[in-house]
């Protein structure tokens, strides 16, 4: 696997130096050298302002203009691209998306960077804290909650991308170049062992990057992140009674409000926000979050992509999401418009969403349903309601718990539309996936299959990893 040739000292060192960049208002991007050689882990971890800094720029690497998860066809894009969510106005600019690739050589190389850029920087960051003698103890326990909160989340998009894959938790090179892929269960219970462990290393408030003063700035994960996160994987294992459990600590919390304006849920330190990311506030192509930017028509130009026939009928008569998260392009064409600073502009009003409330009341309103617990207060049904209310509409008719189910499948599709693969996910946890895109693959003019349910590993990797070889998810290559 190709996190064997990065270096612990590299690695901190180019970590340190996008951080004063995003966060110093780069005047100079160096003002003082700092050579490679002397960027030590014990230099880096011998204070709170260097350690601090190498877990933020985790946070700015994963929200770069330039990474799988939130370049301009990120995450977001790329699952919508692959649902029912988005069509691109030239789908043959878009083939690995669009129609899964025939190979295990995807132009979609989501395992590599984040195995590479972002796992083994967290193990290296986690190793580093671990072995400080110097860091105060407090803020030892905060970055490890932090980097453990962070390394969950990461591996939550690979099993559900690529199911089975290998559980790196160090930086030994020699044994993660021999991992094998582990049954996506156990992962599973790795991110749960990581984010109760966050969630008790973690505070309540959001703190700034000294990491004892609060801030109104909802950019580093703080305790109800890890909660929420845990709510949802939760969710995805079947474990409803803790779900609803987890989703209602977050539900409860008085941080986080659900936005009567729907206008207001995407915008930097937003009251609905758990977690956002910050894109980069000097980048050229704009200081908003990089979805906006690529479904924002740009420079009067046709538009990359647009929505999807099966969102838009997805919506009920006079949902206000339908008419405040789409809108129409100057080319005429229907598009997402929950982003809504587009290409170039400067003024930083929107963050990337990461985690929000909504998403708890819809986690709660499932595992009721899965619980039994239908009708009445405190229900998957008042749950359901209090999302349809915000939107407008009509509370559900839906009384067993086959319809309730099935209605708050449909709610999590017009609330969630776009947002980091929740509609891929849902329809693969559902197992409504084949009968989904076998529709939609032909509206979009192509074809599917099941294998195409999961990325394939890519092929640089059967070189890297010899456990991995013969391993390849079933309809894919390991080899050009």
């Amino acid at each position: 696997m190709q996190i064997i040739y990065s270096t612990r000292y590299t690695t901190y060192t180019l970590l340190l130096l996008l951080t004063g960049c995003l966060l110093g208002g780069c005047k100079k991007l160096i003002e003082v050298d700092l050579p490679i050689d002397k960027a030590t882990s014990e230099i880096v971890f011998s204070n709170t302002s260097t350690a601090v800094a190498a877990m933020t720029g985790i946070y700015a690497r994963i929200g770069a203009a330039d990474d799988v998860f939130t370049d301009i066809y990120g995450l977001s894009i790329r699952t919508g691209l692959r649902a029912d969510e988005l069509i691109p106005t030239n789908p043959a600019a878009y083939p690995d998306y669009t129609n899964a690739a025939t190979g295990g050589n995807s132009a979609w190389t989501m395992w590599e960077a984040t195995y590479r850029d972002h796992i083994y920087r967290v193990n290296s960051l986690l190793e580093g804290v671990e072995k400080s003698a110097t860091l105060p103890e407090d803020i030892k326990l905060i970055l490890t909650g932090e980097a453990k909160f962070t390394r969950a989340w990461l591996y939550f998009y690979l099993v559900n991308l690529y199911g089975d894959v290998p559980l790196v938790l160090t930086t030994d090179f020699k044994a993660n170049s021999a991992v094998p892929r582990t049954d996506k269960q156990l992962v599973y219970e790795q991110m749960v062992k990581d984010l109760k462990e966050a969630q008790e290393s973690l505070k309540t408030a959001f703190l700034d990057k000294d990491l004892v003063s609060p801030t109104s700035e909802r950019i580093r994960p703080n305790k109800a992140a890890a909660t929420a996160l845990l709510a949802r994987v939760y969710l995805y294992m079947g474990k409803w009674q803790e779900a609803e459990t987890e989703a209602g600590k977050v539900i409860n919390d008085a941080n986080y409000v659900l936005l009567a304006d729907v206008n207001q849920v995407f915008l930097k330190n937003s009251k609905e926000a758990i977690w956002q990311l910050q894109p980069n506030p000097l980048d050229q192509q704009g200081a908003n979050a990089p979805d906006g930017r690529s479904l924002i028509n740009p420079s009067q130009r046709n538009p990359f992509f647009y929505v999807s026939p099966s969102i838009l009928n997805a919506f009920e008569a006079n949902d206000i999401r339908r008419a405040s998260w789409i809108t129409k392009s100057t080319s005429g064409l229907i598009i997402p418009y929950k982003y809504k600073a587009g290409w170039a502009v400067m003024e930083q009003k929107e963050y990337t969403m990461v985690l929000r409330l909504a998403e708890q009341y819809l986690i709660r309103a499932e595992a009721r349903a899965h619980l039994n617990n239908l009708t009445g207060d405190n229900s998957a049904t008042s749950d359901l309601n209090i999302i349809r209310s915000r939107a407008g509409v009509p509370g559900t008719t839906a009384a067993s718990q086959n319809d309730l189910l099935k209605a708050i499948a449909k709610e999590r599709q017009t609330e969630l539309f776009m947002e980091w693969g929740d509609r891929w996910f849902d329809l693969q946890r559902r197992d409504q996936l084949n009968a989904v895109m076998s529709v939609v693959a032909q509206q979009k003019g192509t074809t599917w299959a099941p294998y195409k349910a999961l990325l394939p590993i890519p092929y640089s990797e059967f070189m890297y990893n010899p456990a991995l070889r013969g391993h390849q998810n079933p309809g894919y290559l390991e080899q050009p």
